[in-house]
């Protein structure tokens, strides 16, 4: 368990006082060959990106002469400054000497230079899309590239080396969101779900370079790639998470996103709309309700059980539904509202033949709904059994549905435990308000598609904009 985070101090990156730049890229490399890192982190601050590319006046690569192991931080000004600037004639050796450098750096001078080191993510992105185009990437790594036709390529266990040598699996870091939003490009769903299931418990700003929107992002990505795994209760739990983060003006377009998955997620776990957190803000739920006018249409079609009405929406806007990659929770969502109207019947028959439930059930016949009566009996979501009588004709029979199998106590008793373990930790953390971190932290007491839209622009939605003007 995660132990709780002392109050961050500065680090040598803010603590230093401006330097004079170095005359020429000799001199930088003399004063970093010949200093510690807490020294020289103020002077690779100094240097302009076009230092950062340049060579010696011997004509001489810096990485040739600094030590990946020895000058950790000054090799990761120079390897990521040309890896972002890399094309399809240097781009795999550059790679090959990043991949190497994630390997060996040394962690603790590195933390000097936390935003400098979120670079990393952004060079393999760039490296990988630089080969793909240029159709040049050989299998040299073994499981070092994931392949996806016309997709980015990634070199997704080195991003993942990144991350694991930068932090501890509890600490959240600015690669976090950049990892799992490559593994959904290349649609290696179950790649990161072992780095997932570890929950987070505490957000340091000082030594990772952190936003709301890395947050945001994070538990967003986290909960498509649960949805893509069908782990839909674990996605619910982190679309539960992003709405309900802290905002104070607006309603970022992650949270829009991610209130959209939380209404067909919520269908397919819960059968239903539950309410959000009591600390959500609240306009998050206006305004995205407003901004999702198909999805709400679905909301009334689902408390309605009118699985017709639900049809006639998802088809009718199936191209808008499409567009976010949603059609397959759609499709989920509807076997979800099947069972809920089985559910509903038994509160009205005890014993009724299979035919005359196919019947009222829609468009389906005897054979289907038999499968989905057994799985829904196999699953602990309906009491019931079928029986065949003299005739061949095949009869439901429905139970008392306090029957049906309760979690067992103890381990809810355990959980309980666990969890307010976990609360005690979160209370000392700051940044966040008590309410959210509390539900921020119940991650662990259960066990534990990408839409088109862009984040790189941050489009947020104000809270108190009037609705005749939007």
């Amino acid at each position: 368990m995660a132990q709780s985070p002392e109050i961050a101090t500065p680090t040598a990156e803010t603590n230093n006082m401006p330097l004079e730049q170095p005359n020429s890229i000799d001199e930088a490399i003399a004063l970093v060959v010949s200093g510690p890192s807490d020294a020289h982190a103020g002077i690779l601050k100094t240097l302009s990106a076009q230092q950062l590319l340049a060579y010696t006046s011997d004509g001489l690569d810096p990485l040739t002469i600094l030590n990946p192991v020895n000058h950790s931080l000054a090799y990761l000004y120079f390897i990521t400054a040309r890896c972002l600037e890399a094309n399809s004639t240097n781009g795999m050796h550059l790679f090959e000497l990043l991949n190497h450098f994630i390997q060996v750096f040394d962690p603790t001078p590195i933390q000097f230079a936390p935003a400098r080191f979120a670079l990393v993510g952004k060079a393999l992105i760039h490296l990988t899309t630089v080969l793909n185009k240029a159709k040049c990437w050989l299998n040299v790594f073994d499981n070092s590239y994931i392949f996806c036709n016309n997709k980015p390529l990634l070199a997704l266990q080195s991003f993942k080396v990144a991350i694991e040598r930068s932090s501890t699996g509890s600490v959240l870091t600015a690669l976090h969101p950049r990892f799992l939003q490559a593994c959904i490009s290349a649609k290696a769903y179950r790649f990161p779900l072992d780095l997932l299931n570890r929950d987070i418990d505490a957000i340091d700003t000082t030594r990772h370079e952190l936003d709301i929107q890395c947050f945001l992002e994070y538990y967003y990505y986290g909960a498509i790639v649960y949805i893509a795994n069908k782990q839909y209760r674990r996605a619910l739990e982190f679309l539960l998470i992003a709405i309900s983060a802290p905002t104070v003006k607006a309603v970022s377009m992650i949270q829009l996103l991610a209130y959209r998955k939380f209404i067909l997620v919520s269908f397919i776990v819960e059968g239903k709309i539950g309410p959000l957190p009591k600390y959500t803000s609240a306009g998050i739920e206006k305004v995205s309700s407003y901004w999702s006018p198909h999805h709400i249409s679905l909301v009334k079609a689902f408390q309605s059980t009118d699985l017709d009405l639900f049809q006639d929406i998802a088809s009718k806007h199936s191209a808008y539904f499409e567009s976010f990659q949603e059609l397959g929770l759609l499709k989920q969502c509807f076997q979800s509202l099947r069972r809920k109207k089985i559910r509903e019947m038994t509160k009205v028959y005890i014993t009724v033949s299979l035919e005359d439930m196919a019947n009222k059930m829609g468009p389906m016949c005897a054979k289907e709904l038999e499968m989905i009566l057994l799985d829904m009996i196999c699953q602990n979501q309906l009491s019931a059994s079928i029986s065949v009588t003299d005739q061949q004709v095949k009869m439901v029979h429905f139970t008392d549905e306090e029957q049906v199998t309760q979690p067992n106590l103890e381990q809810q008793i355990l959980t309980i435990a666990r969890l307010n373990e976990r609360i005690a930790i979160m209370n000392r953390l700051e940044g966040l308000n008590r309410d959210f971190q509390a539900k921020y932290l119940t991650l662990s007491s259960n066990g534990g598609q990408l839409a088109s839209t862009s984040y790189e622009d941050d489009f947020d939605i104000p809270l108190d904009e009037d609705e005749n003007k939007i």
